[in-house]
């Protein structure tokens, strides 16, 4: 296994150059520990990482690995990991954009390779309450109710809260049943901590 870098643009790049063999991902739909799921010419496939570099804003890819979240924002330390050992976000994954995503994007990558700075990294706080806006999981959740214009609301309500986010992304049936015929062997089974009331 090797680390990967989930990401495009300038700073997916910028983290490249200080993660060499990192595996570059533009685009992921699914993650589990260890593994992104990834789309591509080949078809669906599972793409195994010892350590992780989430740059885009995909809060539903940094949720279903685990990680803590306040306020919308992912919770990372001052080199850029998560609550979950190997998992490191910066960037636009934190709300922050222009030179300082690329600067994030060399000390997370420079962390992961066992090189820290001195310097931190901190979220971008979103402007408003975290009181109003939905965590990840709670938005996938509105999103898998029925059309109406009750669901649809709220959905844009949350847009306008937080901007716009990729929080999953299509994949074709055919592409699915592809990939039926080279399932990996599946990873425990995770359990809710605190168990149905």
């Amino acid at each position: 296994m090797s680390p990967a870098i989930l990401g495009s643009g300038p700073a997916a790049l910028e983290a490249s150059w200080h993660l060499p063999g990192a595996a570059v991902v533009p685009r992921a739909w699914h993650a589990e520990p260890g593994r992104l799921w990834v789309e591509d010419e080949g078809g669906v496939r599972a793409l195994p990482f010892d350590r992780l570099l989430v740059l885009d804003d995909v809060p539903l890819i940094l949720a279903a690995l685990g990680c803590a979240f306040d306020g919308g924002v992912p919770v990372v330390d001052g080199q850029g990991g998560t609550s979950q050992p190997g998992v490191f976000a910066a960037g636009p994954a934190l709300g922050v954009t222009g030179a300082e995503a690329l600067a994030q994007a060399r000390l997370a990558a420079k962390a992961l390779a066992g090189q820290p700075e001195d310097t931190r990294i901190e979220a971008c706080p979103r402007p408003l309450p975290a009181a109003e806006r939905l965590d990840p999981v709670a938005m996938a959740a509105l999103l898998e109710e029925p059309p109406g214009p009750a669901r649809d609301a709220a959905v844009l309500a949350q847009g306008a809260l937080v901007g716009p986010v990729a929080f999953a992304l299509p994949v074709g049936f055919a592409a699915l049943a592809a990939m039926a015929r080279e399932m990996p062997e599946p990873g425990p089974v995770q359990f809710d901590a605190g168990g149905l009331a």
